[in-house]
């Protein structure tokens, strides 16, 4: 039987998981980081994460089509030369400026770096293997994840700023590991639109694909809501509980997290092959939301473990379909652009920060503030719905017209 990998799948796949590894080592910390070292606001935290996802959705915009047009090796490497320049800057940042300028160069190269992995993994991969590969992707990632926040908690005693430069020589392990692959393994290029890339044309996919557009909103809606995990909740922690125990409670609830994906993502894979992406969306959708509703119901970490068990089931049943449901609704030659523009869900990680931090701030009630963000979160079970009724309704419209 011929295999499902190939030495360029793999060698993505294997990225993926170490630079996760590596961004799970730091990243989840850094809002506790932040409240506790330089003694930000949540408003001011909340306004770091957020300049990262407006980075991300500025650039969203901006590069899809250059994905599309030129070499995507030179445009991966050009993406992690980025993620490591960021992560060799951040142990010298002592000003909340530098920790603005961080999160936006972040947030630009991961607007590069993401959408280019998903594009290779998907034309180095035969049509009925790509649901296959896509689920090993968001295995490892869930893997890293797993491993790396407690790893951390160890090496967090000889300080976060150390564990940043190890992030950035991971980085650039995996600059030299693409280029030496490429280089023995040239890369295949898609025959792209003969025309200069532009801003106009990631418009233009919005105006002629209307469901790919209320897609996007279902996303930004779902992002609101999962952004909140390690922006507005990692706070409630870090307000409610000391700071070493904060640690240690959100080290075990992402690791419930990561264990919890590991367990049922095979039975969402089968299930995947039962009912459709969108049907999948809107069930994970009512989990990610009861799962955000039920963080603010309690302070005893038992309910949290379970809390997080019901909002993983969700985030699974949707981020496992996301990929696969973006790939089945554009050609080749378009893909660089559409899962770029899936960046656009930015517009929820940049509000959900901001507002979580807010609520925060004005409100005494964790049930109130997660109600609240749990509520908006749902919003998306609408939009998954109405995306896929105008994408069945242009498919038919495309039968007829060939008939």
């Amino acid at each position: 039987m011929k295999s499902k990998l190939n030495i360029v799948t793999s060698t993505i796949l294997v990225s993926i998981f170490i630079a996760r590894f590596g961004t799970f080592l730091v990243l989840p910390y850094l809002t506790l980081f932040l409240l506790n070292e330089f003694h930000y606001s949540a408003v001011q935290i909340g306004t770091i994460i957020s300049t990262l996802a407006l980075s991300n959705l500025i650039m969203s915009f901006l590069v899809g089509p250059y994905i599309d047009r030129f070499p995507k090796d030179k445009v991966i490497i050009t993406g992690l030369i980025g993620y490591l320049g960021c992560y060799i800057y951040f142990p010298f940042i002592d000003q909340y400026v530098g920790f603005i300028l961080f999160a936006a160069l972040l947030g630009a190269s991961q607007a590069v770096v993401e959408p280019t992995y998903r594009v290779l993994l998907s034309l180095y991969t035969e049509p009925e293997n790509r649901r296959f590969i896509f689920n090993i992707r968001y295995f490892l990632i869930n893997i890293s994840a797993a491993i790396a926040p407690l790893t951390s908690v160890y090496f967090q005693q000889y300080g976060i700023e150390k564990l940043f430069f190890v992030v950035g020589f991971i980085f650039f392990i995996n600059i030299i590991t693409f280029a030496i692959i490429f280089k023995k393994y040239p890369m295949k290029q898609v025959t792209a639109p003969k025309e200069k890339p532009s801003i106009l044309q990631s418009f233009y996919v919005f105006k002629k694909d209307y469901a790919f557009g209320i897609f996007i909103l279902a996303l930004i809606f779902i992002s609101f809501g999962y952004s909140q995990f390690d922006s507005t909740f990692s706070q409630y922690l870090g307000i409610r509980f000391n700071h070493e125990l904060a640690i240690q409670y959100f080290a075990w609830l992402i690791t419930t997290n990561a264990i919890t994906v590991i367990i049922i993502q095979y039975f969402v894979y089968k299930l995947g092959e039962v009912i459709s992406t969108t049907s999948s969306l809107i069930i994970g959708s009512v989990l990610l939301s009861v799962g955000l509703i039920c963080f603010g119901q309690s302070e005893q970490i038992l309910l949290l473990l379970l809390a997080m068990v019901v909002f993983t089931a969700g985030e699974v049943l949707v981020f496992t379909m996301i990929d696969i449901h973006i790939d089945g609704m554009c050609a080749d030659h378009e893909k660089g652009t559409y899962f770029a523009l899936s960046g656009v869900k930015s517009v929820g990680r940049i509000a959900g920060p901001s507002m979580g931090g807010v609520l925060l701030d004005s409100l005494n009630s964790g049930a109130l503030v997660f109600t609240i963000i749990g509520g908006i979160t749902l919003l998306a079970i609408p939009s998954f719905y109405l995306s896929n009724r105008i994408k069945k309704g242009r498919a038919t419209h495309a039968t007829i017209q060939s008939h």
